[in-house]
């Protein structure tokens, strides 16, 4: 449980970094015309679709968090700070209408926590520790990875790689259902 926690902890300060890091950028625009600009070319639009990926893989942990009963004051408040800072990174795209449009409701984001289905079989995502389906049928292979014995979402584990750490986090599979 403890190494589980510590996972947990990584991501989420790194998931804090990065949506820090994109406020930073934003906020160092001086003019809302520019912001604008910028987050209407490519590049803003690439740059702010990954920041929603990582967002979401926030969401996700908040839902392994809520299934495993992880509470824990540290935990806890990362969630927080994660979302004082999304809420005001979406201060700045209402600069740019066309790219608030593109931002996953609140209803979508919720959805990122499973809801076990009582016939089907889970594990849990080495990262974010929410339930990712052992059913192929459910699971396709873009959506899902195994590696070291582990499953893991792509976007967690894509997210831990580039922004954590070189090596997956290994929690034996836990297995559900």
């Amino acid at each position: 449980m403890d190494s589980s926690i510590h996972t947990l902890q990584r991501c989420l300060e790194n998931i804090c970094k990065v949506i820090r890091k994109a406020n930073d950028v934003l906020c160092g625009i001086s003019h809302p015309s520019v912001c604008s600009e910028v987050l209407l070319s490519a590049q803003g639009k690439s740059y702010i679709s990954g920041v929603v990926e990582i967002y979401k893989v926030s969401k996700r942990v908040e839902g392994g968090m809520r299934t495993h009963g992880f509470v824990n004051e540290a935990l806890q408040r990362s969630v927080k700070d994660i979302e004082l800072l999304w809420n005001n990174l979406q201060a700045f795209l209402t600069f740019s209408p066309a790219v608030l449009q593109t931002l996953p409701t609140e209803a979508c984001l919720n959805g990122m926590v499973d809801v076990p289905q009582p016939d089907l079989r889970y594990e849990c995502c080495g990262v974010c520790q929410s339930q990712v389906s052992m059913e192929t049928e459910v699971a396709s292979d873009k959506d899902i990875l195994s590696y070291n014995e582990c499953r893991y979402h792509t976007s967690c584990a894509n997210f831990w790689l580039n922004c954590v750490d070189l090596n997956l986090p290994f929690t034996p599979a836990q297995k559900q259902g």
